[in-house]
């Protein structure tokens, strides 16, 4: 696994640094532009998007001349989850905890279902990674975990699967689990990506309500049936629920790896896969697949009905459609707030001062 940190999909190149930019602002006019505040002067400075997200390194402020943005390895000292938190996600879970029946589950599942069976699982079946075991990718999820400023080391566990995939679980003990297949389909920035989205879901305390959301999915006969009765329409708010917050962890993976070429990248990957089959034939590109997921959208806003349809669609569906992904993650870059969190404007936790 190796590639430039920088630039994992190429984009060094000035031909195809144009050729993304022409695809996320078609329109050369209307390239949409931010008023950021130096962190240094407090001078607004008037930045393109499109400088800030491809070459940040040169986005000085016109009064001081010192840099827009931290430096992309530095941490986002005490950045609070609430920073980055997608609307979407805070709002479902609001009505989730509203729903009846809703804490005598959770109650349920606190007193009977562990995270000790999840670790023990992975303690039997699966390969524990660090400093003498897979190090390269302990080093990945540390780098992820250094930018979000999260304090605390995740076990790290890696898992053979054909799947692309990663997983989190465990409020005392925190877990991050990779499949093996996904190493073969991503390069390392987009690696850290991924584990960034992972430890979003721990930032943010996704992980027990996304376990409680497995147990009824996988395990609700262990309920009764009155159990099974109550956990009907909370599986369907989870689940609703579930695809919200991964908007959340999304924004996480992003502020992890500093790069939305590489955040998009993994998308298109975890889409259309990067299989040798595909690699030694084409290389696939990332312009294309953001006009793609931008067709979807224009379809969607035009047509209540697909609007619905794309919501029954997902109904079942842990995660929302990828193309949905991407877009809710470009609009965050311009016109959310990721933009002013490198600069160093963001809520922020307090943490007690060591004795």
């Amino acid at each position: 696994m190796s590639a430039s940190p920088a630039d994992p999909q190429g984009y060094d190149s000035p031909a195809l640094r144009a050729e993304l930019v022409a695809t996320l602002w078609p329109d050369a006019d209307k390239v949409p532009a931010r008023l950021l505040e130096c962190r240094h002067c407090g001078r607004r400075n008037r930045v393109r998007v499109s400088a800030a997200v491809l070459d940040a390194a040169s986005c000085e402020c016109g009064a001081c001349g010192k840099a827009l943005f931290i430096p992309p390895d530095a941490p986002l000292t005490n950045i609070s989850s609430m920073a980055y938190e997608h609307p979407l996600d805070r709002a479902t879970l609001v009505a989730l905890k509203a729903l009846p029946g809703f804490s005598t589950v959770m109650r349920w599942v606190l007193s009977n279902v562990g995270e000790r069976s999840m670790r023990l699982m992975n303690l039997s079946t699966s390969v524990r990674c660090g400093e003498d075991q897979f190090p390269e990718l302990v080093a990945l999820l540390d780098l992820a975990r250094l930018r979000l400023d999260i304090p605390y080391q995740p076990s790290l566990f890696l898992s053979e699967s054909p799947y692309a995939n990663a997983a989190t679980f465990g409020v005392e003990e925190p877990t991050v689990m990779v499949h093996a297949s996904l190493l073969d389909h991503l390069d390392d920035p987009q690696v850290v990506a991924v584990l960034a989205h992972e430890l979003g879901h721990l930032h943010a305390d996704h992980v027990l309500y996304r376990s409680l959301a497995v147990v009824l999915a996988g395990g609700s006969q262990m309920l009764g049936s009155v159990g099974r009765l109550l956990s009907f329409p909370l599986q369907k708010a989870l689940y609703k629920w579930m695809r919200c917050s991964e908007l959340t962890a999304d924004r996480a993976g992003l502020l992890g790896c500093r790069d939305v070429a590489a955040s998009l990248g993994v998308l298109m990957r975890l889409a259309g896969g990067h299989r040798p089959g595909t690699v030694n034939r084409t290389k696939m590109r990332l312009a294309p697949f953001v006009r793609q997921a931008r067709e979807l959208a224009k379809l969607e806003e035009s047509s209540w009905f697909d609007g619905l349809l794309a919501t029954l669609m997902t109904m079942d569906s842990s995660h929302p459609f990828i193309a949905w992904r991407v877009m809710h993650l470009l609009d965050w870059v311009e016109n959310g707030n990721y933009l002013d969190i490198l600069a160093g404007h963001y809520d922020r936790v307090k943490r007690p001062v060591a004795a």
